[in-house]
């Protein structure tokens, strides 16, 4: 199992996330929950472990538009115990503005779900990511070009 330096993990800014995400390595699909995310790829906890170098689709269904990218796996390390990881992926070849505003949106997803609670209401990412895209996805693409 390889993990890489600290220094070649960080290339980006990662903001911590827990929203659900979909990895569809060969012809499976796995349900995982998100670690952290930046521009260049992102991090999952998972009970399957995926080899270095190995090519997967991540979809991150809860966003507007709907995020799907071809990542490569370029790091896992296990967790807990034997049967659980953490894995680093980097995307291939999606445009570096739509991650960016991509990551944001997750961001923002999140803060409303956070805010929300404050307030007593518990909403699952599903739910807060519904109502933040109703209430302001327009605003925000607005703010730049989603392609």
């Amino acid at each position: 199992m390889s993990v890489e330096s600290s220094d070649e993990r960080r290339n980006f800014y990662r903001h911590p996330s827990s929203a659900p995400i979909q990895i569809f390595p060969q012809q499976a699909q796995l349900e995982a929950p998100m670690s952290d995310i930046s521009e260049g790829g992102l991090s999952f906890q998972s009970n399957v472990c995926l080899p270095e170098g190995n090519v997967l689709k991540v979809r991150i269904p809860h966003v507007q538009p709907p995020f799907e990218a071809p990542c490569v796996v370029r790091w896992q390390r296990m967790l807990d115990d034997d049967n659980h990881f953490e894995i680093g992926v980097m995307f291939l070849d999606e445009q570096a503005a739509f991650r960016v505003k991509m990551v944001e949106q997750v961001c923002h997803i999140l803060q409303y779900q956070q805010q929300q609670r404050e307030t007593g209401r518990e909403l699952d990412f599903e739910a807060a990511a519904a109502e933040w895209i109703s209430r302001y996805a327009a605003e925000f693409a607005a703010q730049g070009d989603l392609h």
